[in-house]
């Protein structure tokens, strides 16, 4: 039977969805390979980062206590999963990242005995403190877009934290130590784009949920599941909470209103572009034509200064001529006095 839902790659539906404690649960333990005890929404916003750009990242956090399936440990952890429709610059995702590793409130805690002096007393007391203890973090990006830099046709990207020796040998137990789970996070990334029909492997059909090979006919705002009683119980608990917001009418407003944005901010973005570099064009040429007039008055600045040198050659040339006839030179010394005169000239005006 053919069921509708709402389309999870909009902001609204997706929050809707992972609002549910079971559908966040089905969706993060196929992610992570791991059995979820325990799950807690600490944070669960959508930030438009840049006004100009509309660039839109939801941004949920989790706590959750895990275990491993193969080995029956439990882990407490920090999930951080951040969804992207639209082309993201990295450093959005690595600010946030950095903050979470900053973030005082993802610790855990323990009480620890250690030596205090006593400020009362002025003695040295074995007393017991509050302890931080930073949590493994698992970052999850759910991307709307391919990588651009290759075409890599994976839906689903593991990078785990595979510590070795020396001599390239494995070390797995160094990461049950609490300085590796400190400082080191495993990354999933999900491409959307790539996720197909009538996947083969668990996650991947789980996955399908974002699938956008069954968006509708009707609108890009719901995805039709035609065989959705043959799904498993697990994809049907994911699905259930867009079922109802397919049918909620205030849902279905904001994903009208995203659809607006999405219009409104990627047509921003273009004009936006073309105005900078109107304006770098701008910026540029003023530039030039200050350099250009600078380069005019300083040559305007030299022909003036050559002008009144010359003027002032003349005056000594006329008064040199004067001065000549006064004392009775003959006209051939005074034409070569006059040769001598021009021969400077031509010497500045080549200067």
């Amino acid at each position: 039977m053919t069921q509708f839902i709402a389309n999870p790659i909009y902001d609204s539906a997706f929050k809707y969805m992972m609002q549910n404690e079971r559908a966040a649960t089905v969706l993060l333990e196929n992610l992570l390979d791991k059995e979820i005890l325990k799950l807690d929404i600490l944070t669960n916003d959508v930030a438009i980062i840049e006004e100009k750009s509309g660039v839109r990242i939801l941004r949920l956090d989790f706590s959750a206590k895990v275990r491993d399936r193969k080995t029956g440990e439990t882990e407490l952890v920090t999930i951080e999963l951040q969804k992207s429709y639209l082309d993201t610059e990295i450093m959005r995702f690595r600010t946030y990242l950095g903050q979470q590793y900053s973030d005082i409130k993802k610790t855990d805690t323990e009480t620890v005995k250690t030596w205090r002096k006593n400020k009362d007393t002025g003695k040295v007391e074995n007393v017991e403190v509050e302890k931080h203890i930073p949590l493994h973090i698992i970052a999850i990006y759910i991307l709307g877009h391919p990588f651009q830099e290759i075409n890599i046709q994976k839906p689903v990207i593991y990078n785990r934290p595979n510590p070795r020796g020396i001599e390239k040998e494995p070390i797995p137990e160094v990461m049950k130590t609490r300085f590796f789970q400190g400082l080191t996070h495993d990354t999933i990334i999900v491409q959307i784009p790539y996720l197909k029909r009538n996947a083969k492997t668990k996650v991947e059909q789980i996955l399908e949920i974002f699938c956008q090979d069954y968006v509708s006919s009707k609108t890009d705002q719901l995805l039709e599941i035609d065989d959705f009683d043959d799904r498993s119980s697990d994809f049907k608990d994911l699905a259930r909470p867009l079922q109802f917001a397919a049918s909620n009418p205030e849902i279905r407003k904001v994903m009208t209103i995203e659809d607006e944005m999405s219009i409104h901010f990627q047509n921003v973005k273009y004009v936006t572009d073309e105005n900078e570099a109107l304006h770098t064009m701008i910026e540029e040429s003023r530039q030039k034509l200050q350099e250009k007039d600078s380069q005019l008055q300083k040559k305007d600045s030299q022909l003036q200064e050559k002008d009144s040198q010359l003027q002032e050659k003349d005056n000594q040339l006329a008064s040199s001529i004067q001065m000549l006839s006064e004392l009775g030179a003959s006209p051939e010394q005074i034409a070569e006095k006059l040769k001598i005169a021009v021969d400077i000239v031509k010497r500045m005006l080549n200067a």
